[in-house]
């Protein structure tokens, strides 16, 4: 039987508001220290229309995915009913345009295009394939007859933190996006 170790037990209420006040936190002095540093305009090369529709419906994906699950566990402290619908329902386009984003977010040697050349949006595309593959595996780790009950709840508690950070990172990227696209990076 596989085991997963033994984790420590976190209100995961109490993370996901940590984790959102330290978001918007880190957002707000990025913004500064972006509006503070501001480099001069450069021209920007655009990624093809694939790119842009993937990384669109990927971002619809996620919130669908965060609003169904965050919601629902604030409010009855787990998922069912419609909820969990939408997220299973959600859950297969997210694994298979996790694939279209790691394609063409991730830097690639040295054929890295404008919009990808901060760290920010770099670290953060890594954070987002990394977190997301994660999540994905757990699940699937959850559905295979290996796991017993505790380990099932270990995995379970390891796809909630990790969907939280898919959802941080996926903020954070869309933010140096934006940056770039508005020339203040």
């Amino acid at each position: 039987m596989f085991m997963i170790a033994e984790l420590p037990v976190v209100d995961f209420t109490q993370a996901m508001n940590a984790a959102g006040l330290a978001t918007v936190a880190l957002l707000g002095l990025g913004g500064l220290w972006v509006l503070a540093t501001r480099r001069g305009e450069h021209k920007i090369t655009g990624r093809n229309w694939l790119a842009k529709i993937s990384y669109l419906v990927f971002t619809i994906v996620v919130l669908v995915l965060a609003v169904s699950s965050f919601g629902a566990i604030v409010t009855e402290g787990h998922m069912l009913g419609y909820a969990l619908l939408a997220h299973m329902a959600g859950a297969g386009a997210f694994v298979f345009l996790l694939l279209a984003i790691a394609y063409f977010y991730l830097p690639r040697g040295t054929d890295i295009p404008s919009d990808n050349r901060w760290w920010v949006a770099r670290w953060s595309a890594w954070g987002l394939v990394v977190a997301g593959i994660v999540t994905a595996g757990t699940m699937f780790l959850s559905m295979l007859p290996v796991l017993g009950t505790q380990d099932m709840l270990a995995a379970i508690a390891v796809h909630r933190f990790s969907g939280l950070l898919v959802v941080v990172c996926m903020v954070f990227h869309f933010f140096a996006l934006c940056c770039v696209r508005l020339g203040l990076r």
